[in-house]
């Protein structure tokens, strides 16, 4: 068990420099939930083996009950000791004596006193979390500790952080509060700083909205979110209902990002400056994605496969986190089978007598298709104009 001895002290680890640390907070729900062994297993399922050797993944308990700390300490011991034998896993706690005070505290915001207690702590306990993760990688993921991640979250975030060609401090890989940000580790200590004087001020997500506006940094969104929040209780006793708020744009598969779609040529009926977006983008490997404007009634995007092609699921996704406007609005998705007469042709003449096989619902659309029956082409079919964006994100196809 490591111990942190002062803000932002210079602590010798002898560990080698990843590529990312990720901190996460912890401390005791009033209702008893504990969501942070399932999202310690999640990433770390989502892990292979060479991958873990670029990471740390540290836990500072929170809680200021000492013995609440080495309850969860020793559960994590025993269910993580691999990981934590691996050096991948690190628990940290700090006693109750290193905190500034937290009584007498200012009342701001009509919040009450207990409110108040807690999100001044919570301030503090990033804090705390940054100071100790500044030296062990070159950057460094805040999570909560009650979200799952996407599927391939980490090389993701890879591509995510190397596709930024700009400056910027902070990047958003969820859209709510302070669920996942991704920092620079060499802004960390200036960061913790910032809070630990600031603690009784501010909630934490404007501490850090407020501090990203000083670095004259604007809000980098990630197209999906990286992380889903899974929590349906807080950690702060008032709020005594369920208040899950669900990621609006999360990405659950990886079948589009791993390049596992079949081969097909993607083409789109709307216009579109072709060296800044292809309609390709939301349908072959990686996290590009199809932004387009100017939509009417009967435009189309069409994904032809090079052959007839057995397929047992499609999913479409529309809009993005940097774009929550720009769903498709009123659209349905049909399917062009093998040996039927021709009704509609596209370019190369087989994409014919298109079967209408769903609808989509808030920018979104998931069919199983009838088995036993081979599909030439899909059409992504726009039934209704819309005066905004439309960006098509994602476009996964699963074989039989």
């Amino acid at each position: 068990m490591r111990l942190v001895l002062s803000l932002c002290c210079h602590l010798t680890f002898f560990l080698c420099l990843g590529f990312l640390s990720i901190g996460i907070s912890s401390v005791k729900r009033p209702f008893g939930q504990n969501y942070l062994p399932r999202t310690l297993q999640h990433l770390i399922g989502n892990l292979s083996e060479e991958k873990r050797k670029e990471l740390y993944i540290v836990i500072f308990l929170a809680d200021l009950s000492y013995a609440h700390n080495s309850a969860v300490a020793r559960n994590i011991s025993i269910g993580f000791k691999t990981e934590i034998d691996n050096g991948l896993v690190h628990a940290i706690f700090a006693p109750k004596e290193y905190y500034p005070r937290l009584t007498n505290l200012k009342e701001k915001f009509g919040d009450s006193k207990g409110r108040i207690f807690w999100r001044s702590k919570l301030v503090i306990d990033f804090s705390f979390l940054m100071c100790y993760c500044k030296d062990l990688s070159q950057y460094y993921l805040h999570l909560e500790d009650d979200v799952i991640p996407a599927p391939s979250f980490y090389p993701k975030l890879k591509d995510f952080i190397a596709s930024q060609q700009k400056q910027w401090t902070v990047l958003d890989v969820a859209l709510q509060g302070a669920i996942a940000k991704v920092y620079q580790s060499i802004d960390l200590e200036s960061l913790a700083t910032f809070l630990y004087l600031m603690y009784d001020e501010l909630p934490v997500d404007v501490l850090i909205g407020l501090w990203r506006h000083i670095k004259h940094s604007v809000t980098i969104f990630a197209p999906a979110s990286f992380f889903q929040h899974v929590g349906h209780r807080s950690s702060l006793l008032e709020n005594n209902v369920s208040h899950l708020f669900k990621e609006a744009y999360f990405d659950k598969y990886d079948q589009k990002y791993k390049g596992l779609n079949p081969v097909a040529v993607v083409n789109a009926s709307m216009r579109y400056d072709d060296t800044k977006s292809k309609p390709e983008l939301a349908y072959g490997k990686g996290l590009g994605y199809f932004w387009v404007k100017e939509i009417k009634k009967g435009d189309f995007i069409d994904i032809e496969f090079t052959s007839p092609t057995e397929v047992r699921k499609v999913f479409v996704d529309t809009g993005a986190n940097f774009a929550v406007k720009d769903q498709l609005k009123h659209g349905i998705l049909k399917a062009s089978f093998q040996n039927k007469t021709m009704q509609v042709t596209g370019p190369s003449g087989i994409c014919k007598n298109f079967e209408t096989i769903g609808y989509f619902q808030r920018g979104k659309i998931e069919v199983f298709v009838e088995r036993n029956r081979k599909v030439n082409c899909f059409r992504i079919l726009v039934t209704g104009d819309q005066d905004k964006w439309l960006l098509v994100r994602e476009i996964d196809v699963w074989e039989t």
